[in-house]
């Protein structure tokens, strides 16, 4: 319904294999009065593959040593037989440059904005915001995704112009000096991360609503 709100018009909607994106993507474009035969599905976009952990609870994956190795390597580290966030990353951009770059080429054809929806799974748009962030891997787990939070980029020629992220960071390191579960250096080291974000003009939105979308705007302006 937001996005009916604001009037987007998707020139290209892509959508992750599992069957909940694209039941998200089927209601969103419902509502939204697209027709769902334009949606183009690819297990490119699929969430981040957790190998052998697959069906095991998070209390007998998660041991000791393991969530050590977990602290140690972050956006490299990698379930037994499964993707890391890089893994994970790589993939998504492999298959997502190619039709970024079809979609400048046409904005800068037609001389108007190009929207690409693209329907998908949290770990792997962390890992894509990361990258077009190029903020610090090891902190790329605290954009938080919630089912259907939306997430906007901004292209031009010269780049990224705008990001809006549906993150909350700053809940995020309250809790975390609330429980006193993380140390004084590793919140300020966050803390600085987010006025970064803010010296890039980069907007984060804290107002998120609620399974994931990312939406790619690429304009001539």
């Amino acid at each position: 319904k937001r996005l009916k709100y604001q009037n987007i018009k998707f020139d290209s909607i892509l959508c992750s294999t599992a069957v909940r994106a694209q039941r998200t993507a089927e209601i969103a474009l419902k509502t939204m009065n697209i027709d769902i035969s334009k949606l183009i599905i690819s297990s490119e976009l699929l969430e981040q593959s957790q190998g052998s952990w697959e069906g095991m609870s998070r209390a007998l994956a998660f041991t000791p040593e393991v969530i050590q190795q977990w602290n140690e390597l972050h956006f490299e580290f990698c379930p037994p037989n499964g993707e890391s966030k890089r893994m994970v990353q790589k993939r998504a951009l492999a298959y997502l440059e190619p039709i970024i770059e079809q979609a400048k080429n046409q904005s800068l054809e037609e001389n108007r904005e190009i929207s690409i929806g693209i329907f998908t799974h949290a770990n792997l748009i962390q890992s894509i915001l990361q990258y077009y962030l190029q903020s610090n891997p090891k902190y790329a787990w605290l954009i938080k995704q919630n089912n259907t939070a939306i997430n906007e980029i901004l292209l031009n020629e010269h780049g990224i112009s705008v990001v809006q992220l549906q993150i909350d960071l700053q809940r995020n390191i309250r809790q975390m000096e609330n429980q006193q579960i993380t140390s004084t250096k590793t919140i300020q080291s966050l803390k600085n991360q987010i006025d970064e974000l803010f010296k890039k003009n980069l907007s984060i939105n804290e107002q998120y609503d609620e399974q994931n979308q990312l939406l790619v705007k690429v304009t001539t302006d």
